[in-house]
């Protein structure tokens, strides 16, 4: 699964090219939110297929956005997105070319390969997220969704806030995803998501 800096990433790209109102904190709430959520509770709040795969068409269709406020409609456009993406990013991240010249073994390169997501999440993203480390905390959310009952807001904005201190990693191996495929590649999974709203 993505981590949550490519999950910030997807965000962004979402936000600046979505024709919907988005209240970012809410949003930016809702895409880490499914973090909070107890094993047990997992398919209450994924609904998942016969085969284990998270329908989010059933779960986007359980709201009607247009009577929802401004913080619910995010909120839930951001927990939406971060299903999708999960679901895109199994089935298509494999399409991106891996370059393992430097002959690393499986943990090397599983680590290599997260350093660099992080590395080209943390450049696209830049500053966009500067002003809300400070306000997430404080920022004051009321769902009120009787399907989202079982959100924990306050570890999502634990989840945030641990987010914000990550480091990007100074150290990463250029050549093994080139930075200009995998940029297409977010832009391509946003491009196919605001299709299908």
């Amino acid at each position: 699964m993505p981590s949550i800096s490519t999950h910030m990433h997807f965000g962004k790209i979402f936000i600046e090219n979505s024709d919907e109102e988005i209240d970012i904190k809410s949003y930016i709430l809702g895409i880490v939110s499914p973090d909070t959520i107890d094993d047990d509770d997992f398919e209450d709040f994924h609904c998942l297929d016969e085969d284990g795969n998270v329908d989010v068409r059933e779960f986007y269709e359980k709201f009607d956005l247009k009577k929802l406020n401004i913080q619910q409609k995010s909120f839930i456009l951001g927990y939406y997105c971060r299903l999708w993406f999960d679901e895109y990013y199994k089935f298509n991240a494999s399409k991106l070319i891996i370059h393992n010249y430097r002959d690393l073994s499986d943990e090397e390169l599983t680590s290599a390969i997260k350093n660099i997501f992080k590395y080209y999440d943390d450049k696209a993203i830049g500053n966009y997220y500067e002003l809300l480390k400070r306000e997430i905390k404080n920022y004051n959310i009321k769902i009120d969704l009787k399907e989202m009952c079982g959100i924990n807001i306050n570890k999502a904005k634990e989840t945030l806030a641990d987010y914000f201190k990550e480091l990007t990693p100074k150290s990463i191996y250029s050549d093994l995803i080139k930075e200009e495929e995998y940029l297409k590649f977010m832009k391509n999974s946003c491009q196919k998501i605001i299709k299908s709203l």
